[in-house]
Formats: structure tokens, C-alpha cells, sequence
């Protein structure tokens, strides 16, 4: 019965507030740097070119836009999380920017930091649409089940890949030669020195495999041991940091967002320290 006393916990500040305002800020943040990169993609007719545009759902297909919607539907994404951090009407600007993600991403789902890599956001921001707690203060006490709900969400995504990695290959991802053919098959299409370092070493291989098995299996256990969450998500940097080095692999762009769940008791001793 562990699992339903982490939902009934109660934190002495509104860290789901705080987690809300940190996120959306550097979501908002993240979308404006590369907002310029995504119009130049989107110019390019992505959609023509992969077919028809995604369904919401597997039910509704997304409409195409022009540019004008598109731009509108990107700078109303940012202003509406920026809503949000300044707790201005958080409620109705999460509801539109949910909107607006569904919009503005769906034109340019192609693109390879886009692709899978942005999915966490919508689950997020739904969450958070129902949390009693958005729109209080920050010294308010609050609920924390949106925390934990949000982390099981994020732990299921590393969870789901260690299921498929031991469906497509068994233990046999532990010999380190499926990592060897991932990292000389970017090598070729990225010419990445890195990868093939690497992979030209198999004992290094190995190693690696069963290290990335073992996190994405037990990362849950941050749920029940807080103790251990550094180390795993200091573990989840540094893997993510070594695919975007030798396989152009970047989910911190959009998936990094997500990791300041962790963070929200430090961001209270942060503000508590200068002062706000």
C-alpha cells in the first residue's frame, strides 16, 4: 500500500506550483530559441512530404495550417506558459496551450528533436490543468500526487524502452554488440568520431548496455528511496548527453523540461537564500 500513501502526501509549500512555474518557464524558454529552426522546418511542407498529419489520439486527424496559423499557434504556446509562470489565469492558459501544442507541434512532428521527444509536454500540462494547487501561492501547503504522477509518467518512459530493448534482443543487449551497431550506424549517416571510439571497443559496450538496462528498469525506485534521485537523474543526463555526442540523439531539448520535478525543493531553498 505504498504507492497510495505517495499520492496522499501533503508538502508544507506549493511545490506543484513551483514545478508549474519552473517548467513552463523553461518550456517557454526552449520553444522561443528554437522557434525560428521549427518555421524553417515547417516551410518546407513537412507534412506533404511524410503524408497525412498525425491523429490526436489515433481518432482526430490535425489539420494543416499556413504560416500565419502556425505562427500564431507557436507565440500563443509561449505566451500562454508564460501565463502561467506570472500565475496569471494559469487554469485557462494551460487549457489554451494545450490547444496550441496540438497545433504547432503536429506540423513539424518530423523533426528529429520533435519526434517522440515532445510527447511528455501535452501529459504534463493535463496534469497540471487539474491540480487544485496551480493557482495558489507559492507558500501555500499543497497536494504533491501531481509530482508523483508526473514522475511515473517520465519513469514509464525509460521503463518501456528496458521492456523493448529485452523483447527485440533478450539479455543478448548485454553483450554490448546491439549498442555497437546503434553507435556504427549513426557513425555512418553523423559521421560521429565519438561513436566509433566507442564502438571499437566491445568490453565498453557491454558495460554500457547493462548500465542503461539497469537504470531504465529501476528507475522507479526513486518513488520510494528519494535518497536515490540524484544519482538517477544524474545518470539520465549523462546517458542522454552521450547519445546527442555520438548519435545526435536529443531528447533534453523538450524531455529536459520534465526533470525539474526533481528540482522543486531545491528551487524553494534557491528563493528562500536571495530572498524572494
Amino acid at each position: 500500500m505504498i504507492l497510495p500513501e505517495l499520492f496522499n502526501t501533503n508538502a508544507p509549500d506549493n511545490s506543484t506550483g513551483m514545478f508549474a512555474r519552473l517548467f513552463c518557464a523553461l518550456l517557454a524558454v526552449l520553444v522561443s530559441f528554437n522557434f525560428v529552426k521549427q518555421y524553417r522546418y515547417f516551410l518546407t511542407q513537412p507534412l506533404k512530404l511524410y503524408g497525412k498529419g498525425p491523429r490526436l489520439l489515433g481518432l482526430l486527424l490535425l489539420p494543416a495550417l499556413n504560416r500565419y496559423q502556425f505562427l500564431t499557434c507557436g507565440a500563443g504556446f509561449i505566451l500562454c506558459l508564460l501565463l502561467v509562470v506570472l500565475n496569471m489565469y494559469p487554469y485557462i492558459a494551460i487549457a489554451i496551450a494545450l490547444i496550441c501544442y496540438f497545433l504547432y507541434f503536429s506540423q513539424i512532428i518530423s523533426l528529429a528533436f520533435i519526434q517522440r521527444k515532445a510527447n511528455l509536454i501535452p501529459i504534463v500540462l493535463l496534469i497540471l490543468l487539474f491540480s487544485p494547487s496551480l493557482d495558489k501561492p507559492l507558500h501555500f501547503p499543497s497536494s504533491t500526487w501531481e509530482l508523483v504522477l508526473i514522475k511515473i509518467v517520465l519513469i514509464q518512459v525509460y521503463f518501456s524502452a528496458a521492456i523493448q530493448k529485452i523483447r527485440h534482443s533478450g539479455l543478448g543487449w548485454l553483450n554490448g554488440q546491439y549498442l555497437q551497431a546503434y553507435l556504427i550506424e549513426n557513425y555512418i549517416w553523423t559521421d560521429r568520431n565519438a561513436a566509433l571510439a566507442i564502438a571499437s571497443n566491445t568490453i565498453f559496450c557491454a558495460i554500457l548496455s547493462t548500465l542503461v538496462l539497469i537504470f531504465e528498469l529501476t528507475f522507479g525506485l526513486v518513488l520510494f528511496l528519494p535518497q536515490l534521485t540524484f544519482i538517477y537523474v544524474g545518470f539520465a543526463l549523462l546517458f542522454h548527453l552521450g547519445t546527442l555526442i555520438t548519435m545526435r540523439i536529443n531528447y533534453l531539448k523538450y524531455l529536459g523540461p520534465v526533470y525539474l520535478v526533481f528540482f522543486t525543493d531545491l528551487a524553494f531553498r534557491l528563493k528562500t537564500v536571495i530572498g524572494l
